[in-house]
C-alpha cells in the first residue's frame, strides 16, 4: 500500500492510500477492520457534519414559531435558514487556502468553535435580524468545518473503502438532516425553539475533543495565498445569490449584485485559467464524471432544501397540522437515506455511479411532481406517496455522486474533489431555496396566512420548480455521465 501525500491542498487538503493490483470491495467488518485512529476521526467528522445538517431542517420546523414570536412574513422568515446556506457556499471555497496557511487541523478547529460560539448566540438573540446575523456567522463556521470533515474523512481511508467511509459520513449527517424535523419538533413541544441551538454544544464540544486528540495535522509545506483571487470568488459568489434570493423582494434592483457577481465570477474564471498555481483547477471540470456528478449534487440539494422549507410551512400554515407533524413528514422523506448510503456508496465503487444516480433522479422528479400535484387535493394523505418516492431517490444520488469526482480525478486532485462536492450541495441549497422561495410567493402569497388554497398553488409551484430543475439533470446525466468504477 502506498500512501499519497497531496502536494497542495486546492480546497481542503486530503491524504488519500492507493492500494496496487486490483480493486477490492468493502466487507462487512468495515467498523471492526478500521485503525482506532480511524475510528476516532470518523466519529468526529461525522458528529461534525452532523450538526450542520442538523441547523438545517430542525431550524426549519421552528419558523412558523420563530415567525410567530418575531411577527413576521414568509419572505423574512426564509432568511433563517438562507443566511446559513449563504454564507456555507459563498465562503466554502476559502478552507481549502486558509487551511493551506494555518494547518488543516487547525482551522477546523476553528471552525468548530465559531460555530459553537454563533449557536450559543443565536439562542439569545432577541429579534429576527439579530438571528439573522448570528446564523450567517454559524455559516461561516459551517463553512470551514464541513469541506474539513469530509476531507479528513478521506484522508485516513484507503481507496477500497473510500465509498463506504463517504457513505457512512454521509449517513450521519442525513440522519441528522432527516430526525432534525423530528428532534426540532419535540424540543418545540417540550419548550422553546431557542433550545435547538443549545443542543448543538454538547455534541459540538465531543467533536471537538476527538479532533484535538485524534486528528493528525497537515499543513501545504509551500504555502500561498492568492487575496486578490479569493476575493473576486467570494464577492462573486456572494452577489450572485443574494441577488438571486431577492428577486422576488427586489425586483429589477436584484440584477445589480446579479450581473455583477456573475461578471466577477466570470473575471476569477479567466485569471484562474492564466495561473501558474490556480486557487480552483478549472481543467477538472471538463471531466464529464465530475460535472455530472457535480450536477447532480446541486439539484437533489436544490430540492431536498427547498423542500424542507416549504413544506413545513404548507403543512403548518396550509393544512393545519402541527410542528410534530410536519417534523414526522420530513422525516418520512428521508427514512431510507440512512438506511442505503453506505451500501449505495460500496455499490458505486463496484460499478460506477451512473447506475444508480440516473434512475434516482428519475425518481426525484416523479416524486417531486407528485407531491405538487397533490398539494391541490389539500390533504396529507395524497402528499405521502410523492415524498415516499423522493425519499428513495435520494440514497441513489447523493452518495454515488459525492462518489464520482473522487474515481475520475487523479490522486493529487482530490482534494479539490473534495471542496467541488460540498460546494455543489450547498449552492444547491442557497438557490433551491430561493428559486423555491420565488415561485412560491409570486405563485401563492408571501403571507403565512393567505389561506389554504394560496397557499396550495404556492407549494405546487415551488415543488414543480423543483422537479423541473430534477429532470434537467436527469437529461444532463444520461447524455453525459460516464460509467467509470473505482478499480478503472
Amino acid at each position: 500500500m502506498d500512501r499519497i501525500v497531496h502536494p497542495d491542498l486546492r480546497g481542503v487538503g486530503v491524504v488519500a492510500h492507493s492500494v496496487r493490483g486490483q480493486y477490492q470491495p468493502m466487507n462487512r467488518g468495515s467498523w471492526t477492520a478500521l485503525e482506532p485512529s480511524q475510528r476516532h476521526v470518523l466519529m468526529s467528522t461525522v458528529a461534525a457534519n452532523a450538526l450542520i445538517f442538523l441547523d438545517q431542517t430542525a431550524v426549519a420546523v421552528a419558523l412558523p414559531a420563530i415567525g410567530r414570536e418575531f411577527d413576521t412574513q414568509a419572505h423574512e422568515l426564509q432568511w433563517v435558514i438562507t443566511a446559513y446556506l449563504l454564507a456555507l457556499a459563498v465562503f466554502m471555497p476559502a478552507a481549502g487556502p486558509l487551511a493551506d496557511n494555518v494547518g488543516r487541523k487547525r482551522l477546523m478547529i476553528v471552525g468548530m468553535v465559531v460555530f459553537g460560539a454563533a449557536s450559543a448566540a443565536c439562542a439569545v438573540a432577541p429579534s429576527l435580524v439579530l438571528l439573522i446575523i448570528c446564523r450567517f456567522v454559524q455559516g461561516l463556521g459551517a463553512a470551514v468545518l464541513q469541506p474539513l470533515a469530509l476531507a479528513s474523512t478521506t484522508r485516513v481511508m484507503p481507496d477500497e473503502r473510500r465509498g463506504w467511509a463517504i457513505g457512512v459520513f454521509s449517513t450521519g449527517g442525513t440522519v441528522f438532516l432527516i430526525f432534525g424535523p423530528l428532534i426540532g419538533a419535540a424540543i418545540l413541544a417540550l419548550g422553546d425553539w431557542r433550545w435547538l441551538f443549545v443542543l448543538n454544544l454538547p455534541v459540538l464540544a465531543f467533536a471537538l475533543v476527538q479532533t484535538i486528540r485524534w486528528l493528525p495535522p497537515s499543513r501545504d509545506p509551500e504555502p500561498g495565498l492568492d487575496i486578490a483571487a479569493m476575493l473576486l470568488l467570494l464577492v462573486g459568489l456572494f452577489g450572485t445569490v443574494v441577488g438571486f434570493s431577492q428577486i422576488s423582494n427586489w425586483g429589477v434592483g436584484a440584477l445589480i449584485p446579479l450581473v455583477a457577481g456573475v461578471t466577477l465570477l466570470g473575471v476569477f474564471a479567466y485569471a484562474q485559467s492564466r495561473s501558474s498555481r490556480p486557487l480552483i483547477r478549472l481543467a477538472l471540470l471538463q471531466n464529464r464524471l465530475v460535472a455530472t456528478s457535480l450536477t447532480a449534487l446541486f439539484v437533489i440539494q436544490f430540492a431536498v432544501l427547498g423542500t424542507s422549507v416549504y413544506l413545513v410551512l404548507f403543512l403548518h400554515h396550509g393544512l393545519g397540522n402541527t410542528v410534530i407533524t410536519a417534523g414526522l413528514v420530513l422525516a418520512l422523506t428521508g427514512v431510507f437515506t440512512p438506511l442505503l448510503s453506505a451500501r449505495t456508496g460500496a455499490l458505486a465503487d463496484r460499478r460506477g455511479a451512473r447506475i444508480l444516480v440516473l434512475p434516482g433522479l428519475v425518481l426525484a422528479c416523479v416524486g417531486l411532481a407528485w407531491t405538487g400535484l397533490a398539494a391541490q387535493k389539500l390533504s396529507l394523505v395524497w402528499l405521502i406517496p410523492g415524498l415516499l418516492v423522493f425519499g428513495v431517490s435520494r440514497p441513489a444520488i447523493f452518495t454515488p455522486a459525492s462518489v464520482g469526482p473522487f474515481i475520475a480525478v487523479p490522486g493529487e486532485h482530490r482534494a479539490f474533489a473534495a471542496s467541488l462536492v460540498t460546494e455543489a450541495r450547498q449552492l444547491g441549497a442557497v438557490l433551491g431555496v430561493a428559486a423555491m422561495g420565488l415561485a412560491y410567493t409570486v405563485v401563492g402569497s408571501t403571507r403565512l396566512n393567505a389561506g389554504a388554497r394560496v397557499l396550495a398553488d404556492g407549494f405546487e409551484a415551488a415543488m414543480l420548480t423543483a422537479a423541473a430543475a430534477v429532470a434537467a439533470a436527469a437529461i444532463v446525466v444520461a447524455k453525459r455521465m460516464p460509467n467509470v468504477t473505482a478499480g478503472k
